[in-house]
């Protein structure tokens, strides 16, 4: 894997000239490239150059020197030659800066001299919060001068001028503004906290920060004394007592640190160093790590021996299982990796490392441009983006670096970006852009992948991989149902073909069925000759809430089952079994083998009785008549047999707004229904739509289905429907995804999974080759009838008293509406119209005709009579 230090040697001087700023220890950015920064830099020196020639124009002035024109110049003598050390011009800035603001001219130097130094270090000191305090700063030292009339009492006769030490500023702010409300005292007290508050702001020098800093290094030095003693006592004095020239022949020899009684004493074992705190200008970090190029986006495929790539994906021994409708598949084996295919990258080229580097560096450029200062990071090249790591410099908000999203995207020429600020578990944020050569990620190379192969999840789905270029592989039976969401073309079909591929190359019909819902028609059709379906595929979206109906009752049923046998889940009930299972098979063993024995043994018995009467002469033909019959086993009976496992079940909704467009009220009710209770039943939900509308993907099916997958959509508002986060609108399409895994606020940006059609069609004829699909014939029946359970099993008795007093109400009107139920029972909205419904199922009323009453089709006179 290629290093940043590496790439960066292959390049040109100007490249040089950048990387050469990025040391080991990544302390502070010291290189300025050209543009706004060689702007600084000459900002910089002019500033600090003004700054000393007004410093030797204050120290050198001579009211001698001021020309004739400067009000407060000198009637007197003037010097024939200017003595000021700038000229004339220094003398009439120094005499005019004298006469505003006194000897606080001084502070003016100072502060600008400070702000030269700040615009060299990266810094913007002209800030209106800055210029503001320098202003305060300047005028607060007049007044306090013009206070402290002692402290410059010679001022003026130096000088010759009319005024105090404070200039013109302090006396006329100081004193005859702020002295005349607050007294001499009060002013001094003000005007001091003013000084104070205006150099903090300026310098950045906070009093906590000194006090620590005195703190600190007066600890330090305590610690040094209490070990090493004072500095006298440290030194060897002995030279003075002896002879030059034995001085010079005997070295010198050190002597103990403190006293001689000191040497009985073990030396003190060496203290770990304080974390030195409150210093000035700590802008120490943790040492940033040397950048790196990881190249992610090529296929690393799994080399597999002939015998393993025409074998199955998992090996795993058959058990006896009863499914839905009764049927096994003894000889059924899973599908061969062989039918899928690798992804054909012939004509992917090599990444550019040279190209990642000059956006990374454009990038940096153009956010210092902004005053954004950054450290450049990893690059991660994946399957289809690029993410360029920064480092923020500490202090700086990453909004900062979001709100330019607009001017990143204008100097990469990139069609659209995605900024991650912070990238999950790190400290940098994340320029995402899209590669200008998207490399596809192939089913067959992710089946092949250690975390598919070894992975512990129940049903596992390989959904893509990551810009890592790491496999995701989720868990349905985690999730436990699945949103999958995009614009058309941004690859949700191929996501729930990889969906069902998956879970296709892991159980057998035995151990998983489908029921798969598509109201496009065209979708699934494929699917229907698998042996896994339960139902053909539904595409009449009145014939889907029988469906969704059998999976409610489907549920229930299993929840009786659990019930019965005293378990509380799928898994549970399975586990159960199978121990039943086994102990049941050697109970009935050893039976049979005792029944063998006992068998053996009474016919031993008889024929030996047989001899005995056959020598007292007994007919021969009565002693065979005698021959005991062989015993043979009853049949056990039972009111409900159990079955030995239970299959799990997996929805699959293709697409949910055509059936929100027909009944919204009845599907939402059932998926809500069925995302709340079935998990623990064994049944998980997969719901797809590519109008990612709030009144299709409504808040209560968001509320039961927890994971998501975002494919590209066209705004920020469907984006939020999806994942109730932006980030979906900046997807580039063609499997570019966010997904949401269970249990987590964290989006993970990756590669959808690639199969093709001519892959799918492949895949589902060897799945049927062995076998023809096995329907649920109640299920197929009712929904091809329309005679599903109307769900009268599920009124209490309370339900049915009020169905009796309904049916009064309705005999003594003559007429069936739920306005009336409403009216004469007190019943709400809901109740009422279940009634209603309760009764059109049960063919006492006809259907609702719009705002017209319901017809009454029986006769109700012999029952209210």
């Amino acid at each position: 894997m290629a290093t940043r230090k590496t790439s960066t040697a292959k390049k040109g001087s100007s490249r040089k000239s950048t990387t050469a700023a990025r040391k080991p220890k990544r302390e502070k950015r010291k290189q300025v490239p050209d543009g706004p920064y060689a702007f600084h830099e000459i900002l910089a020196i002019g500033l600090g150059g003004f700054c000393v020639m007004f410093l030797l124009a204050l120290i050198s002035y001579s009211p001698a020197d001021l020309p004739s024109w400067v009000p407060f110049s000198s009637q007197a003598a003037r010097n024939e030659v200017v003595g000021n050390f700038i000229g004339p011009v220094g003398a009439v800035t120094a005499g005019y800066s004298y006469f505003f603001f006194g000897v606080a001219s001084f502070l003016i130097p100072a502060v600008l001299a400070w702000w030269a130094i700040q615009i060299l270090t990266g810094c913007r000191p002209f800030h209106p919060r800055n210029v503001i305090s320098f202003a305060a700063l300047v005028i607060s030292a007049a007044c306090l001068a013009e206070f402290q009339t002692w402290f410059f009492e010679d001022w003026s006769g130096r000088n010759n001028m009319n005024l105090s030490a404070g200039g013109f500023l302090g006396f006329g702010f100081g004193n005859k503004i702020i002295e005349r409300f607050l007294g001499s005292v009060g002013s001094v007290i003000v005007v001091s906290l003013i000084y104070s508050v205006a150099l903090i702001v300026i310098t950045g020098i906070h009093p906590f920060q000194f006090a620590m800093m005195v703190k600190n290094k007066a600890g330090e030095m305590a610690e040094d004394i209490q070990e090493n003693g004072f500095w006298w006592e440290r030194v060897d004095w002995s030279f003075l007592r002896r002879e030059p020239a034995e001085v010079e022949e005997k070295p010198k020899q050190k002597r103990p640190r403190k006293t001689q009684k000191a040497e009985d004493k073990p030396e003190p074992e060496p203290k770990a160093e304080k974390p030195k705190q409150g210093d000035l200008f700590d802008d120490s970090q943790p040492p940033i790590p040397e950048p790196k190029i990881i190249d992610a986006s090529q296929s690393n495929r799994k080399k597999l021996t002939p015998e393993e790539a025409a074998g199955s994906l998992f090996n795993k021994e058959k058990t006896e299982s009863s499914v839905l409708a009764g049927v096994q598949f003894e000889d059924y084996e899973l599908p061969s990796l062989s039918i899928l295919q690798y992804a054909d990258d012939s004509e992917t080229t090599p990444t550019d490392q040279d190209e990642l580097m000059r956006v990374q560096n454009n990038i940096v450029t153009t956010l210092g441009t902004f005053g954004v200062d950054v450290e450049a990071g990893d690059i991660t090249r994946g399957p289809t983006i690029t993410r360029y790591e920064l480092y923020p410099k500490p202090g700086l908000r990453v909004n900062r670096i979001t709100a330019l999203q607009a001017d990143i995207a204008r100097a990469t020429r990139a069609e659209r970006i995605n900024i991650l600020a912070p990238v999950p578990g790190k400290d940098t944020v994340g320029i995402e852009i899209a590669n200008l050569e998207k490399v596809p990620v192939a089913l067959r190379e992710l089946f092949e992948d250690d975390a598919f192969r070894n992975t512990k999840a129940k049903l596992p789905l390989a959904l893509g991989k990551d810009v890592y270029g790491n496999t995701i592989v989720g868990d349905l039976a985690r999730m436990p149902h699945l949103l999958v969401a995009g614009a058309t073309g941004s690859g949700k079909s191929v996501c729930i073909n990889s969906i069902i591929a998956s879970l296709l190359y892991r159980y057998t019909p035995d151990e998983l069925r489908f029921i798969m819902i598509d109201p496009k028609v065209v979708e699934m059709q494929l699917y229907n000759d698998l042996p896994h379906m339960v139902i053909p595929v539904v595409t009449e979206p009145k014939k889907v809430l029988l469906a969704l109906r059998w999976v409610i009752n489907e549920m229930e049923r299993r929840y009786a089952l659990f019930a019965k046998v005293g378990t509380r889940n799928f898994d549970g009930f399975n586990t159960m079994r199978a121990k039943e299972a086994a102990g049941e098979a050697e109970a009935a063993a050893e039976a049979a083998k005792k029944a063998e024995e006992e068998a053996e043994m009474e016919m031993a018995h008889h024929v030996k009785f047989s001899d005995e009467l056959a020598e007292d002469g007994f007919p021969q033909e009565e002693l065979e008549v005698q021959m005991p019959e062989p015993r043979q086993s009853q049949p056990m009976t039972d009111e409900e047999e159990l079955p030995d496992s239970l299959p799990y079940i997996v929805v699959i909704i293709d697409e949910l707004a055509d059936l929100m467009q027909t009944a919204p009220a009845d599907v939402e009710t059932g998926i809500a229904r069925i995302a709340q209770k079935a998990r623990a039943a064994g049944i998980h939900l997969i719901v797809a739509t590519q109008t990612p509308r709030a009144d299709v993907v409504t808040g209560i099916i968001k509320a039961n289905i927890p994971s998501r997958i975002a494919f590209q959509v066209s705004s920020k508002l469907d984006s939020r429907v999806i994942l109730d986060n932006n980030g979906a609108e900046n997807l580039v399409g063609k499997g570019d995804m966010l997904y949401l895994p269970p249990g987590s606020a964290q989006l993970i940006r990756a590669q959808g999974a690639l199969i093709t059609d001519e892959e799918a069609q492949d895949l589902v004829d060897a799945c049927a080759s062995q076998g023809k699909p096995q329907f649920e014939p109640e299920a197929q029946q009712a929904i091809e009838t329309g005679e599903m359970g109307d769900g009268d099993d599920e009124i209490s008795d309370e339900d049915e008293d009020i169905l009796e007093k309904c049916l009064e109400v309705i005999y003594s009107e003559k007429k069936a509406s739920t306005s009336l139920l409403q009216r004469r029972l007190r019943l709400g909205y809901t109740r009422a119209a279940r009634m209603m419904d309760i009764l059109e199922s049960r063919g006492i009323i006809g259907p609702g005709e719009g705002a017209k009453p319901r017809e009454i089709l029986v006769d109700l006179s012999d029952d209210f009579a």
